[in-house]
């Protein structure tokens, strides 16, 4: 491993993801971050996998002219936004991507600009047009978008998340730090959204050897008939996140349908999500192809096959529901395409199998 190629740059990457991981600016696999090596090339963190598991050969070498890339790790779906970057900007050599909360949830209100403030300094924040992920029009979007504001290096990729630029990895952390801080400001000054992030677990479970096991003693009837419920409809269930987050538990008492603001809500958790009015609807409202079940007055059951995922569901969850909160008191919101929301969850579930697929294979070759 010493002879790899751009060994401490690979290394540096791999210590910013992790203390961006720490400081919760990313999360599992979403985001991405990469460093150019020359004027030809630059590296970036592979695609579909946790940063804490990242190692030096999983980097990704990528060639800025054409995109082809060197080893056995696919690089990020989102390296035609980098190489888009470093283009426009040619004094850059640091980009961090990431999915960050509330400038993510500041994405979706269908605004050019974000005018907020950060440590009494203005800050003004562009928001690029929005395109599927992954696409040759998103990267065209952030080129246009960057080109045009030629003295931000951070900019909000619309309903999606952040792109932060610098000649360092430093400037580009503090411009992720800045954004999220200037972002929360505004939605707090503006949409009147003075609510955290977070998941608050109440009543979860999980399948062992087809029994349920509830994470707390001393369940209520009532809640342990909506898992047995869930099990019952959805035999690709394993785990069930109880989340009664403050944003989730106002979204489960005053709305009747969640449309995706985010392309991470359409990608995990459904293209559209309706919220019962009474607890006669619940069984009905358990979906195949949605990862949700809101109770009204009592938040929203999360669920996937594994722990990892349904926390996943649930932490994207409470996001989605800060960003749709944040557009109900802003009057306006820029919400997701149905045919564009059903091709993301379509890829990301197909995807998913392939992984799935790999993974049991493995073991089983185990």
């Amino acid at each position: 491993m010493d002879n790899l190629q751009y060994l401490e740059e690979r290394k540096h990457i791999i210590d910013v993801a992790r203390e961006l991981n720490e400081i919760g600016l990313l999360v599992r696999t979403w985001g991405n971050i990469s460093c150019r090596t020359d004027s030809d090339h630059f590296l970036i963190t592979p695609s579909g996998i946790r940063y804490e598991d990242l190692t030096p050969e999983m980097i990704v070498l990528v060639d800025l002219k054409d995109m082809s890339y060197e080893g056995e790790y696919k690089p990020s779906s989102e390296k035609l936004v980098h190489a888009a970057a470093y283009n426009a900007r040619k004094h850059c050599d640091f980009i961090i991507h990431t999915h960050q909360v509330f400038a993510s949830c500041a994405g979706t209100l269908g605004i050019k600009k974000v005018f907020s403030y950060f440590e009494d300094e203005d800050v003004t924040i562009p928001v690029a047009s929005y395109a599927l992920p992954g696409t040759q029009q998103l990267a065209d979007n952030v080129k246009r978008t960057l080109n045009k504001f030629k003295s931000s290096n951070g900019i909000i990729m619309s309903n999606h998340g952040t792109l932060c630029l610098g000649e360092t990895s430093n400037e580009a952390l503090f411009e992720a730090e800045m954004m999220e801080t200037a972002c929360r400001n505004f939605l707090e000054d503006v949409c009147k959204m003075d609510m955290p992030h977070g998941v608050e677990e109440m009543f979860s479970s999980h399948l062992e050897n087809g029994d349920i096991i509830y994470d707390v003693h001393d369940t209520p009837e009532r809640v342990k008939t909506i898992h047995k419920q869930v099990y019952s409809k959805r035999s690709d269930v394993k785990y069930i996140i109880h989340n009664k987050s403050e944003a989730v538990m106002m979204v489960s008492r005053r709305a009747n349908h969640m449309k995706p603001l985010l392309d991470d809500f359409a990608q995990l958790i459904g293209v559209s999500v309706k919220i019962p009015s009474n607890e006669g609807e619940i069984y009905h409202n358990i979906k195949k192809k949605v990862n949700v079940l809101f109770v009204p007055n009592d938040g929203a059951y999360c669920f996937g096959p594994t722990k990892d995922d349904a926390e996943a569901v649930a932490m994207v969850l409470d996001k989605g529901c800060i960003a749709y909160i944040a557009a109900m008191r802003n009057g306006e919101g820029h919400y997701l395409s149905l045919f564009d929301c059903i091709k993301m969850n379509r890829n990301y579930r197909k995807n998913y199998s392939k992984l799935a697929d790999t993974v049991a294979h493995e073991e089983k070759d185990d």
